[in-house]
C-alpha cells in the first residue's frame, strides 16, 4: 500500500525573487557534467552548491550553506502542508508538443522486499555511499525521486487535470526548452489524492540510488532513535509520482559505447552475429539509428567507424520469450554481444570499465566523433509497459536501461527533516 502524504515544503522565496526561478534550479545530481556544473554554480544561490558542494567542500559546509539560505530568507517555508502538481511541457523528438504532469508529495519508505515499491534497475554502490554522507549532513531531501504508479481508474489523473488550471506557485524554462510549473493543490483535492494512492503499486523510474540511500539512512537513524515505523520525518522521501498511462511519459534510449576492445573481436563481430541475428547493412550511422528507433520489433544497431560498419540487427527468432527480460534490446546487447562475443563481465558493465552509457542518439554520435570509442551499439528503448512487467517479476534490468525524459529538476520544492 502506498502512503503518500502532504508536507510543508521549503522553496525559494518567490515573493522576493519572483516566480521565475531558473537561476536557482538544476537537473538531478547524477546527470550534471563538468561544464553544466560550472554554469549552474555561476549563481551563488543555485541548489547545486548544496547537492554537489564546491571544490574542497565538506558535507558539513553544504549543511551550513543550506542553513544560511534559510536564515537569510533565500529559502522559506511554504506556509501550509500540501501536495503539489509538477507540470512539464516539452516537444517530442518529432516536434509534437507534449505535457507530463505528476504529483509531488512525501512517500512513506518501504523496504523493496515487500513489493509495494518496485525497482527496475541495478545501482552503483559508490553513488549510494556519496548520497548517504550528504543526507547525514543536511538532513533533507533536495531532489525528488521519480516514481510511476498504475491507476487503471484514472481518478488521480482526473484530479491532476483539474489542479493544473489553478494558480501556479513557480515556473522556469530549462536549458533544453522544457517549461516547468509547480502548482499547489487545493486541500480537499490533496486529501483525496492521498487516499487514491493507497491501493496502487509504485515503480522507481529514476532515483534508485536516492531511494536506497533513504532506506539505509532510516535504518541507521532508527537504530539510534529506537523510533517506531512511520513516526519520524526520515520515514518519508520526497517524490514526484507520474501515472505510467500519462501521455507525456517518454522513454529515450541509452546507447552503449565501447573502447579498448580487441580489434580482432571487432573485425569478427559481424560474422559472429550472423548465427543468431538477421543483419542488414545500412549506409551510415544516421540511417542506422533511425532504423533502430522506428523498428516495430526488438532490434539494435552496430556502428564500427573504423570499418565503416553499420549493421541493423534483429533476432532470427522474434517470438515473445517466456522471460520478458529476453525481449529487451538492451539485455540482448548485454548478454549476447558485449558479454558473449566481446568478453565483458557483469562487473565491467556495472562499474563502466571500457564502456560508456550515452543517453540519446545525438550525444552518442558526438562522443563517437571524438575517436575515443571503437564502436557504438544503438538500442531500441523499452516501453513503459515492458519496464512495469519486468519489475513485477522481481528482476532488475541492466544498468542504464531506461532514460525517462524530461528529468525531474531539483531545487523547486525541498523537504527538510528538522529545521
Amino acid at each position: 500500500m502506498a502512503k503518500v502524504v502532504p508536507f510543508e515544503a521549503y522553496r525559494y522565496n518567490t515573493e522576493r525573487f519572483g516566480k521565475e526561478i531558473t537561476r536557482f534550479v538544476s537537473p538531478p545530481y547524477d546527470v550534471i557534467d563538468g561544464p553544466t556544473e560550472r554554469r549552474l554554480k555561476q549563481d551563488r544561490l543555485n541548489i547545486t552548491h548544496v547537492t554537489l558542494g564546491d571544490e574542497n567542500d565538506s558535507y558539513a559546509i553544504a549543511d551550513r550553506r543550506l542553513q544560511r539560505w534559510i536564515d537569510d530568507g533565500v529559502l522559506v517555508r511554504d506556509g501550509q502542508r500540501s501536495l503539489y502538481v509538477y507540470e512539464q511541457t516539452f516537444g517530442s523528438p518529432e516536434g509534437v508538443p507534449m505535457v507530463r504532469s505528476g504529483i509531488v508529495g512525501l512517500l512513506g519508505l518501504e523496504e523493496l522486499s515487500k513489493g509495494g515499491v518496485i525497482p527496475h534497475e541495478k545501482i552503483i554502490p559508490k553513488h549510494k555511499a556519496d548520497r548517504l554522507r550528504l543526507r547525514h549532513a543536511i538532513r533533507a531531501d533536495l531532489e525528488k525521486v521519480f516514481l510511476l504508479y498504475d491507476d487503471p481508474s484514472g481518478q488521480i489523473e482526473a484530479l491532476l487535470a483539474g489542479s493544473r488550471k489553478k494558480d501556479e506557485m513557480l515556473r522556469f524554462v530549462d536549458n533544453e526548452g522544457v517549461h516547468h510549473r509547480i502548482i499547489r493543490m487545493e486541500s480537499a483535492l490533496a486529501e483525496r489524492a492521498a487516499r487514491l494512492f493507497e491501493p496502487v503499486k509504485i515503480l522507481i523510474a529514476d532515483g534508485h540510488h536516492r531511494y536506497e540511500t533513504a532506506l539505509e539512512y532510516r535504518r541507521q537513524m532508527r537504530a539510534r532513535d529506537h523510533s517506531e515505523e512511520g513516526s519520524m520525518p526520515y520515514d518519508f522521501i520526497l517524490a514526484t509520482l507520474v501515472s505510467f498511462r500519462n501521455p507525456g511519459l517518454v522513454v529515450y534510449p541509452t546507447h552503449r559505447l565501447v573502447q579498448n576492445v580487441d580489434e580482432g573481436l571487432l573485425r569478427r563481430l559481424p560474422e559472429a552475429l550472423e548465427e543468431e541475428f538477421e543483419l542488414e547493412r545500412l549506409p551510415g550511422a544516421d540511417e542506422l539509428a533511425r532504423a533502430v528507433e522506428r523498428s516495430p520489433v526488438k532490434a539494435f544497431g552496430v556502428w564500427i567507424p573504423s570499418s565503416s560498419t553499420c549493421l541493423y540487427a534483429t533476432p532470427k527468432e522474434q517470438n515473445a520469450s517466456e522471460d520478458p527480460m529476453e525481449d529487451l534490446p538492451v539485455y540482448i546487447v548485454q548478454e549476447k554481444v558485449l558479454k558473449r562475443l566481446l568478453g565483458y563481465t557483469h562487473e565491467m558493465l556495472d562499474t563502466k570499465v571500457n564502456i560508456e552509457y550515452v543517453k540519446g542518439t545525438g550525444p552518442a554520435k558526438f562522443e563517437m566523433a571524438s575517436g575515443e570509442y571503437q564502436a557504438c551499439f544503438f538500442v531500441k528503448p523499452p516501453t513503459v509497459q515492458q519496464v512495469m512487467k519486468i519489475a513485477e517479476t522481481g528482476k532488475l534490468m541492466p544498468h542504464k536501461s531506461t532514460y525517462f525524459s524530461p528529468k525531474i529538476w531539483s531545487g523547486t520544492l525541498l523537504y527538510l527533516f528538522d529545521r
